[in-house]
């Protein structure tokens, strides 16, 4: 998209810019481990922070980004598999131990990519079980501002009704959540899982996902 274009090429005048300015700077790290994981640290979050925003630095990160949204693999996966081949070749062509000293760096940045990408925007998947459904789902709504479903389940060992309640929120309204959850039921039930793409109200549109309608034939 044309959005993408521009910020990537911002971000690469930003990147070419920042490494004239640091030209000459030495930092002395002796530990090539530490090297490795700050190295790794610093480079992931910086990059994943800028594609967050919807752009780009120049590099993998663009055919990562490109890939993502033609076939829906992530970005960190497309970094891994490219550098498996990175860590083999160093493997094969120089010593060993670089190649591990690479394979640390690389998986450090994969790892702090996603987590600046997602940021403190990490979507969570709610199950909750509680014998005061209805007061649970209107918290929910009105302290959270967040849509819900019921699921009609039933207990395994009492086979006795239940209503499981569903939801999607962000990282930040979890603490929230399980103090309304605490107050309102404190034997309610609740499960937490990371979730990857959520498409639809309030979150991601289709558009975000780089998909457009297409035209329909005559």
């Amino acid at each position: 998209s044309l959005k993408f274009i521009i910020t990537s090429l911002i971000g690469m005048g930003i990147y070419s810019l920042s490494l004239q300015l640091t030209h000459g700077v030495e930092i002395s790290i002796n530990d090539p481990m530490l090297a490795a994981i700050f190295g790794g640290v610093l480079a992931g979050f910086g990059t994943g922070f800028y594609l967050r925003l919807g752009g780009s630095v120049g590099g993998l990160d663009i055919v990562g980004t490109v890939i993502k949204k033609r076939f829906a693999i992530p970005i960190g996966t497309v970094f891994n598999l490219v550098n498996i081949v990175v860590i083999f070749s160093n493997a094969y062509l120089y010593h060993l131990e670089t190649a591990l000293f690479t394979g640390v760096f690389m998986y450090v940045f994969s790892w702090s990519m996603q987590k600046g990408q997602v940021g403190l925007s990490q979507r969570k998947s709610i199950f909750i079980i509680s014998s005061k459904p209805d007061e649970v789902a209107e918290k929910v709504l009105k302290k959270l501002d967040r849509g819900f479903t019921y699921f009609h389940a039933s207990g395994g060992f009492a086979g006795e009704e239940k209503q499981v309640i569903y939801t999607v929120i962000n990282m930040l309204e979890l603490g929230r959540l399980k103090e309304y959850l605490f107050d309102t039921d404190p034997e309610a039930f609740i499960s937490v899982q990371d979730t990857g793409d959520v498409i639809g109200k309030r979150f991601l549109t289709w558009e975000d996902e780089g998909f457009r309608k297409r035209k329909k034939d005559n």
